[in-house]
Order: structure tokens, then C-alpha cells, then sequence
């Protein structure tokens, strides 16, 4: 079995430190909210630059724990979309030499539609009062579903190509940062 080196597990660490900060943050700052989950995500991608999967999953893991802890049921957001979608981007991403596009796409929007089901049906973190807002919608419930989670896939759609467009930026970057750290 691999061992885990100082230098892994200090990125982890950082990552995970960055983003229970950012996780936090989203909690109690209401109105950037979806601010601090794609900062909380982009701070699970650090150890990932570097192809740390484990310590990737690890500092995952510990920030839904942590987080959980102060932010509830909040954290839903950052467990299905920044953090576990960004791991599963960046290993896509990773991986596009033999998952090509047709196959890593379709499975995003699965699973795009799928988080938008929990986010709207489940939970009370993702709703939408359109009276207050003052709009009328003469649709039926379900047709009004589809239109949302559409909106919603094209949305992660977009969010998607801005994770692997920061993925690569943010990649070069960190090697040059960890690479004198021994």
C-alpha cells in the first residue's frame, strides 16, 4: 500500500482548512452563498492538481464532517456540487485521454439533473418563490420541473467548463508551488 507523504497530506490539509472556511462562510453569509461553495470547491481542487485523488476524497470527507457540524443541512450544497462534483470533473478531466467527452457529459448531466432533484424536491435548500418575485407561471407542477432542472443542467453545464477552465490555470501554479517543498 501507498504511503502518504508530508507534502500530500500539508495540500490536503490546506485544502480542507480552505475550504471548512469557505463552507462556513456560505452558512452564514446568506447572500454569497453560492459564492463560498465554488471557492470551497476550488479549494478541494488544490490536492487535485497534483492527481492526489486520495487526499482529494480525504479533505472531502472531512469538510463534509466538519462542515455539517456548523452549517447543517446547508452543507447539501457543497457535499453534491463542490465538492463532489469537482472531484469528479477534475478525475474526468483527468481521465479524457480514455473517457472521452460523450461518455464524461451525459454522466454530468445525470448527475446534474439528479442534484437538482435533491436540492428542489428533498431539501429547502433550493427555493424559489416566484410570487414574492412577482412572476405568474401558468404551468403545470411538472412542466415547471422541467424547465427549472433544465435551466439548472445548463447552468452546471457552464459551471463545468469554469472548473476545468480553473483546473488548468490553477494546476501549473500549485506544481510550482509544492515543487521545492520536499
Amino acid at each position: 500500500m501507498k504511503k502518504f507523504s508530508s507534502k500530500r497530506l500539508a495540500l490536503a490539509g490546506i485544502s480542507s482548512a480552505l475550504a471548512l472556511v469557505c463552507v462556513i462562510a456560505s452558512f452564514y453569509v446568506k447572500t454569497l452563498t453560492i459564492t463560498f461553495n465554488v471557492l470551497a470547491g476550488i479549494a478541494i481542487m488544490l490536492p487535485l492538481t497534483q492527481k492526489y485523488y486520495r487526499e482529494a476524497i480525504l479533505s472531502y470527507i472531512a469538510v463534509c464532517g466538519l462542515g455539517a457540524i456548523f452549517a447543517n443541512i446547508s452543507i447539501l450544497s457543497f457535499v453534491l456540487v463542490g465538492g463532489f462534483y469537482t472531484i469528479l470533473t477534475v478525475f474526468l478531466e483527468d481521465k479524457s485521454d480514455r473517457i472521452k467527452w460523450y461518455i464524461s457529459y451525459p454522466i454530468k448531466i445525470v448527475y446534474a439533473s439528479f442534484v437538482f432533484l435533491v436540492l428542489y424536491y428533498l431539501t429547502d435548500v433550493l427555493f424559489i418563490d416566484f410570487d414574492a418575485m412577482g412572476i405568474v407561471i401558468n404551468m403545470g407542477e411538472g412542466l415547471l420541473y422541467f424547465v427549472l432542472n433544465l435551466l439548472f443542467v445548463a447552468i452546471a453545464i457552464v459551471y463545468d467548463f469554469l472548473l476545468i477552465w480553473i483546473y488548468k490555470w490553477l494546476k501549473p501554479i500549485v506544481e510550482k508551488i509544492t515543487k521545492n517543498l520536499h
